[in-house]
């Protein structure tokens, strides 16, 4: 993948950016700089904005945001098809900061859900028992994505495919949690099997999920590692299949209280 791509040409192909800007500039995405929806993209998932500010806490009946109820609003995703791309603007530069928690440095969120493998009673409209897993999704991107990071919005650095975790897929979104607290490192899907919404939140030890990812891992075109000390920009590509994205949260160095309801 080409790691150096002019600014100019994404506006030129691509559909153009909207002025989204975040209230709390300093943690979510500001600006949509750049979007093409690719082959593929959700219908009606086109709303710039989306992507911007803020993930999703509530969903559009009113209901809360879950790890089993993810964003699923017209309003609250952002689809990129096979072949698109999106690209995000930070006025605060998100820093490469060896301190933040885990030492990752922000979180990329999506729609995936985990699936609730209870039996449905049809008289009463309501799930026989308390809710849970076997740790399998819905909604998860099966595609290949990479995520690429800038400085100045003109030459981009790839984050190592190996390290990196799929977007729009494990683990799921909570909206009850602090979107600045990544999940522990090394848990798995598997590692939910048997979970209700009390067990997950109690396993996500107060994240709101999402893939986390260390800047660090950027690498050159030859795969050599490039140190970028902050970055303000930020591309998402979608080469098969497709992710839904409801927003970027910057990892916090003092992540402070857990916020997950237990």
């Amino acid at each position: 993948m080409q790691k150096s791509i002019l600014l100019a040409s994404w506006l030129a192909v691509s559909v153009l950016a909207c002025p989204c800007s975040s209230s709390a500039a300093s943690v979510f995405a500001d600006t949509v700089v750049s979007y093409n929806p690719g082959l593929g993209a959700a219908p009606r998932y086109d709303v710039l904005a989306a992507a911007a500010g803020e993930p999703s806490r509530v969903n559009p009946f009113g209901e809360d945001t879950d790890p089993f109820n993810p964003p699923y609003g017209t309003n609250q995703i952002l689809s990129v098809g096979a072949g698109g791309w999106l690209v995000l603007g930070f006025r605060t530069p998100i820093l490469n900061h060896p301190h933040n928690l885990y030492g990752l440095d922000f979180t990329i969120f999506g729609n995936t859900g985990f699936i609730i493998t209870n039996d449905f009673d049809l008289t009463t409209f309501d799930w026989i028992g308390e809710p849970a897993t076997d740790g399998s999704l819905f909604g998860q991107s099966t595609g290949e994505t990479h995520v690429s990071v800038s400085r100045d919005g003109v030459d981009f650095y790839e984050l190592d495919p190996a390290l990196t975790p799929p977007l729009d897929n494990f683990p799921p979104t909570d909206g009850g949690g602090d979107f600045q607290r990544p999940l522990t490192p090394g848990l798995v899907a598997a590692d939910f099997a048997g979970a209700t919404l009390a067990d997950i939140r109690t396993l996500y030890a107060g994240s709101a999920g999402g893939a986390s990812v260390d800047i660090s891992w950027a690498r050159d075109a030859a795969g050599s590692p490039v140190f970028l000390p902050e970055i303000r920009y930020l591309r998402i590509d979608v080469v098969t299949g497709r992710a839904e994205i409801d927003g970027i949260a910057v990892v916090s160095r003092d992540p402070g209280p857990q916020t997950g309801r237990p």
